[in-house]
């Protein structure tokens, strides 16, 4: 079976400075099975836990090319999320009569509301992933920040969507200069981010990437002043923005007949 991960949206959640980035996975797998694919290989089952996140992931979620679970179950009659706390609010299709009497919640792919199935099922999924921008208030050269951003942390900022680039114009309010390294480079021709993300956004200063950037201004800052991305020389010492991966909670146990997961004793959250 060919796995295929696709990147499908990125919104914030728990908190202003942290960010979820979902991702469909085209693999079939029961519910406990897809939610320990998802805390190996990510943070956790897709969670939406206020209207906000509900709204943004149920839009970003339209085109999705199969019915996938999400990180909600049924204990003892209480709806949850997969971190553990209680759902109060669920976009049922109330239409198709759901909730049934099952105990695990999958995304329908041709209504886009929330169907109840047994846990045995085997569906496709939803997997997010949950990072931080951290600003570090000491000066280094691009490559410097690089080496201590992948040392203490995950990786240089990718600032690759709006709610991202909002995100780092937040944290680097309280630098202390003027212009704060982020993970844009530009080699062989090309900008890119040193993560892997995609450049489809871009916020260049004035609306103009620079095409051919003089020698060693090949290394991309935020302005404070301008909030907009501006190419540096790459020997400028600057304050920058790092990203840091949110830990995965603890791998729950294996579930028998469809019955509902059971939840890890000592979760490990984020905040």
């Amino acid at each position: 079976t060919i796995l295929t991960v696709l990147l499908i949206m990125e919104l914030y959640g728990l908190s202003s400075s942290f960010i979820k980035r979902h991702y469909f996975v085209n693999k079939r797998m029961t519910w406990n099975s897809a939610s320990k694919y998802c805390k190996t290989h990510f943070y956790d089952l897709s969670t939406f836990t206020t209207e906000k996140e509900e709204q943004q992931f149920l839009e970003d979620a339209a085109h999705q090319p199969a019915d996938a679970w999400v990180g909600l179950y049924n204990q003892s009659g209480v709806w949850k999320w997969s971190g553990g706390e209680n759902a109060t609010r669920i976009t049922w299709d109330t239409a198709n009569k759901q909730p049934e009497d099952d105990n695990c919640a999958f995304l329908h792919k041709g209504y886009k509301k929330l169907h109840d199935i047994d846990c045995n099922s085997q569906y496709s999924f939803f997997c997010m992933n949950i990072s931080e921008f951290v600003l570090v208030r000491q000066n280094e050269t691009w490559e410097g920040a690089l080496q201590y951003c992948r040392k203490q942390y995950n990786d240089m900022a990718s600032l690759s969507s709006l709610n991202m680039m909002d995100s780092g114009l937040e944290k680097s309010t309280q630098a202390e200069t003027e212009y704060v390294w982020t993970g844009l480079r530009y080699l062989a021709g090309d900008w890119f981010w040193v993560d892997g993300d995609d450049l489809d956004y871009k916020d260049w200063y004035q609306n103009e990437q620079p095409q051919c950037p003089a020698k060693n201004f090949h290394c991309g800052a935020l302005d404070k002043k301008t909030r907009d991305w501006i190419h540096k020389g790459c020997e400028e010492k600057h304050n920058f923005l790092c990203s840091a991966q949110a830990v995965p909670p603890a791998v729950p146990q294996t579930t028998v007949h469809g019955t509902p997961p059971v939840p890890p004793t000592n979760p490990t959250n984020p905040v």
